[in-house]
C-alpha cells in the first residue's frame, strides 16, 4: 500500500492496539526469563510478532507524519523489526523485556498523543475513530485517550 497520510489513522490505531496487547501479554512477568517461560512461550513469541507487526506499520505512515514527529524514535522501531525478522535465533530475551516493560509505555503514550493531536488538527478523521470505537479489531485501545475537545 502506497504512503498516504489518509491511511495514517488506521496505522495509529493498529500500533496503539498491538502495544497495548503488548503490555497486557507482559504485566505478570518480573523477569526476561519468566517472561520467555510463561504459557509455553506462547507469549514470547505473539510478542515477536507484534514487535514485528509494529515496524512493519510504522514504515507504512505518511512521510508527513514521521517528519512531524521527529521525538517519536521511529527508525528504532524499524530496527527492531528487521532485527527480529532477520535474526530471530540470536535475539537477547532480556532486550526485548526491557523494550516491552520499559521503552514500550512511553512509546505509547506518545502515539497516543500524537493521534490526538493529528485528530485535533483535523488532520486525521473524527469520524473514522468514531467508527473504530467498538471495532473487534480495536478492542485493546483505550478510546477515552483518544477524545478531542
Amino acid at each position: 500500500m502506497l504512503k498516504n497520510k489518509n491511511n495514517d489513522l488506521l496505522y495509529l490505531l493498529s500500533i496503539i492496539e498491538s502495544v497495548e496487547k503488548l503490555i497486557l501479554y507482559s504485566k505478570e512477568s518480573q523477569t526476561a526469563e519468566s517472561f520467555f517461560d510463561v504459557n509455553e512461550q506462547i507469549n514470547f513469541n505473539a510478542t515477536l510478532t507484534l514487535l514485528m507487526h509494529i515496524g512493519e506499520t510504522v514504515g507504512k505512515l505518511s512521510d508527513d507524519l514521521l517528519e512531524k514527529s521527529p521525538e517519536i524514535h521511529w527508525e528504532k522501531i524499524r530496527g527492531l523489526r528487521h532485527r527480529i525478522a532477520h535474526d530471530y535465533i540470536a535475539l537477547d530475551i532480556v532486550i526485548i523485556f526491557d523494550v516491552v516493560k520499559n521503552k514500550l509505555p512511553d512509546f505509547l503514550n506518545a502515539v497516543y498523543a500524537l493521534t490526538v493531536k493529528r485528530l485535533h488538527e483535523g488532520i486525521l478523521s473524527v469520524e473514522e475513530l468514531n467508527l473504530a470505537v467498538g471495532s473487534r479489531y480495536y478492542r485493546h485501545i483505550n478510546f477515552n485517550r483518544l477524545t478531542v475537545a
